[in-house]
């Protein structure tokens, strides 16, 4: 009963002997790489105080080894009662590497333990990062020279993990979402493919190890606080921590932010009788339903998009900022009973939403183009039935009602099948494939264990890919068709699915293409911007297309959203 006292005790120390503890420093429970030469084992250090949290606190070697290889702090899992910054304590414990729940690369804790106070010491000063101290600026995991820092991003935050730093000049690449956001030091001065928005784009071999992910506690920050991409700060301090999926700072300060202007501006051009324009928006789980909780599986799959106005944001990004395209492509419209689980498959009561509210915006009367999915067969939120959908304006243009098609094929299980809908305009047909190839939800993460990080849906989209040309090939030979193959591909330009589509027979072209590489986005996803939405083309004689992507949500905080993807718009000239 007295072991059992002592460790439930909050600043109870057992002797050494009850224990068999080792006595160590911090920088060697870190030791040189990623996993702790004594885990498992009980050992027995001091340190100072660094950071406090509500269920852990992290202490720091107040001198260090002078070893750059070796971490000088660590975070201790068990609530800080009675400690403030800059106390001593001495901690007996187990070290343990903890696993998150994304396999990333674990981080070196101490559980089952317990400490006491023994004085007041001096906190170190943070290591700097930016204006000297750079992480590696291209690769993530370095598989083939073991443990190098220098070239490896994951190594070089491990060497400081538990560590307090001050990351200088810091700019946001990755907007709020939830607790969390992006930023990479300097202003990005000394980053590869940061682009005109202030953000930074993922590349062929650049995924951009100098993101940092920063995760506050609140109440740290005002309680509405919100960071868009290009907000700046003057600094920010916090404790290197390995948690969901990526190595980045628990915050402790923040300093000088200054927030970036944003503003909306059309990318349309008024109508033209030999110009067809074509818009595609993931409109991300669009639905009328405000969902009864006893329907759904948790309250995270209850949204009132009605309530909350997203019906009138699109409406307004697709009659102010798109100008009212000839033809909308959209993704991800949910059944009209959203995330309740049922049987119900119909989107039409959404699509008519959509209609009326763009209506109200002074924009035309569309129709809607759309097939009712099998009852969860393709994938979404549990419970919902997504699927792609068109509006069109036939004021406009016509529609091929009668030989307007879903492309099947085993590759697209659970995953929504591809639209292709034949449009007639100036005695021309223009064929229209809305897709949403497979999401990559259940990749591996880029600082993960695996190595490299495995794409868990690249096979299934490479071949939805190729059914999506075999449907090409099979339509009739015609010199003044164009084809466009539109929409959400979840994929990268680089990426295999499409380069089957711009490589083979016949060749795509991808309008993002004459942009520099580091401009082609619509999405950031942990503060990496990139273009999942793709417009592929296949041009009829005498015709030219012009791509535009309206940059309204990927650089937007997730509460201030319409969806998660940037609109993109094209101008297809007849001439």
């Amino acid at each position: 009963m007295r072991i059992r006292e002592l460790l439930v005790g909050a600043l109870a120390v057992l002797p050494s002997a009850a224990l068999a503890s080792q006595s160590t420093t911090i920088p060697e429970i870190q030791s040189a790489g990623h996993s702790s030469a004594l885990d498992g084992r009980m050992v027995r250090f001091e340190g100072v105080v660094t950071q406090l949290r509500d269920g852990s606190f992290y202490v720091q070697d107040p001198v260090g080894d002078g070893d750059d290889m070796t971490s000088d702090g660590i975070l201790v899992r068990r609530k800080p009662a009675g400690l403030s910054t800059g106390d001593m304590v001495r901690i007996e414990g187990v070290v343990e590497e903890q696993q998150g729940k994304f396999i990333e690369f674990t981080q070196t804790t101490i559980k089952d333990l317990v400490y006491k106070k023994i004085g007041q010491g001096v906190l170190p000063n943070p290591v700097i990062v930016g204006g000297g101290h750079l992480p590696p600026t291209e690769t993530v995991v370095s598989t083939a020279r073991g443990f190098d820092p220098s070239r490896s991003g994951a190594d070089f935050f491990e060497t400081l993990e538990g560590m307090m730093i001050e990351v200088k000049s810091p700019i946001v690449v990755g907007p709020m979402k939830g607790d969390i956001f992006y930023v990479v030091a300097d202003q990005g001065k000394n980053a590869t493919g940061m682009n005109s928005l202030g953000g930074i784009t993922a590349t062929p071999g650049d995924a951009n190890p100098e993101r940092i992910r920063v995760k506050i506690d609140k109440p740290l920050l005002p309680e509405n606080f919100q960071v868009s991409l290009g907000d700046t700060f003057t600094s920010l301090k916090g404790a290197v921590t390995t948690d969901g999926g990526a190595y980045g700072i628990q915050l402790s300060e923040p300093s000088g932010y200054s927030a970036k202007a944003w503003t909306s501006t059309s990318v349309a051009s008024p109508p033209e009788a030999d110009v067809l324009t074509i818009a595609s928006y993931n409109v991300e789980n669009l639905d009328t339903r405000l969902e009864d909780v006893t329907m759904v599986p948790s309250k995270d799959d209850i949204d009132d998009d009605v309530g909350d106005g997203k019906f009138a944001a699109i409406a307004k990004h697709i009659v102010g900022l798109l100008g009212s395209p000839d033809v909308v492509a959209l993704q991800e419209v949910q059944d009209d009973d959203g995330g309740e689980y049922s049987d119900a498959v119909g989107g039409g009561k959404t699509l008519q939403a959509l209609l009326d509210a763009i209506v109200v915006e002074g924009g035309p009367i569309y129709k809607t183009i759309s097939f009712d999915p099998i009852d969860d067969a393709e994938g979404g939120q549990p419970g919902a039935n997504i699927r792609v959908a068109f509006l069109y304006n036939p004021e406009r243009v016509a529609a091929d009602l009668a030989n307007a098609r879903r492309i099947e094929d085993a590759s697209f299980e659970r995953t929504r099948l591809p639209l292709a809908v034949p449009f007639i305009f100036t005695g021309r047909q223009v064929m229209v494939i809305n897709v949403h190839f497979s999401s990559k939800s259940g990749s591996d993460p880029l600082y993960g264990k695996n190595q490299p990080a495995k794409d868990a849906t690249l096979a299934a989209r490479t071949e939805q890919a190729r059914a999506v040309r075999a449907f090409i090939r099979t339509l009739p030979a015609d010199a003044n068709r164009s084809v466009l193959v539109v929409g959400d591909f979840n994929t990268l330009w680089y990426e295999e699915p499409m380069l089957l589509l711009t490589g083979g027979d016949p060749a795509m072209s991808n309008l993002a293409l004459v942009e520099p590489p580091e401009e082609r986005i619509s999405y950031v996803f942990d503060g990496n911007s990139q273009s999942l939405d793709q417009v592929l083309v296949l041009l009829g004689s005498n015709q030219s297309a012009v791509l535009t992507t309206a940059h309204v949500n990927s650089v937007m905080p997730e509460s201030k959203q319409t969806s998660d993807h940037d609109p993109k718009y094209v101008k297809l000239k007849i001439h």
